[in-house]
């Protein structure tokens, strides 16, 4: 079994709709821990106190059968590793899939990051796996904006995402890179001439049998 572990609602509700929409997807549950993150805040600090939050919140939902965890909150990413030494489970960043689908359209990303705090998180990966590859990258970030405190306003948050796309200039891709913003997918693509990759879209293909 895979647990999803969400950080908030739009998450976890994003995540669902997108499972509605694909079959055969392997057993699936989802875990929602509220209050491991702040999303209006413009800092995070991926300290021990925030790890060991995380860890212990993860640890009382594993059970037996779980054979993967995979996180939707991309701030929590670099934490994966250690989470799998002392979990002793497979644990999925959100963003590896999409990063692999986005350097497959080529050298120059765009990277759309609701969360302010994320976007190291997701570059810092987006060039680890552009090494692993020989390649060079180039990385341009899209939003300016906490668009990720706008949970609560849909129109406001597809807005936001597509004048984010239509700022995207010479790329190759636009990245959405929180699972938060699948639904908004669409509204992306309508702003820019370049393949749109949702993060949570290319985990999901990933888990297709």
């Amino acid at each position: 079994m895979i647990v999803f572990i969400h950080a908030t609602p739009i998450s976890l509700g994003a995540t669902e709709s997108a499972l509605r929409r694909r079959a055969n997807v392997p057993p699936i549950r989802h875990a929602l821990l509220p209050g491991l993150v702040d999303p209006n805040a413009a800092t995070f600090e991926p300290d021990e106190a925030a790890f060991a939050k995380l860890r212990d919140a993860i640890a009382s939902e594993l059970e037996v059968g779980v054979d993967r965890v995979i996180l939707s909150c991309s701030v929590f990413n670099g934490f994966a590793p250690r989470l799998e030494r002392e979990l002793g489970v497979a644990v999925e960043r959100s963003d590896d899939a999409g990063t692999w689908a986005a350097l497959g359209c080529g050298a120059r990303v765009g990277l759309a990051v609701s969360y302010a705090p994320s976007y190291p998180v997701v570059e810092a990966h987006i060039r680890e796996v552009a090494a692993s590859l020989g390649r060079d990258v180039t990385i341009t970030p899209l939003l300016s904006e906490n668009a990720f405190a706008y949970a609560d306003d849909a129109e406001r948050y597809a807005a936001a995402l597509s004048e984010a796309a239509r700022r995207a200039g010479n790329v190759d891709c636009v990245f959405l890179a929180q699972f938060s913003m699948d639904p908004f997918a669409g509204h992306a693509a309508a702003g820019t001439e370049a393949p749109v990759i949702s993060a949570l879209e290319a985990c999901l293909l990933r888990l297709a049998p």
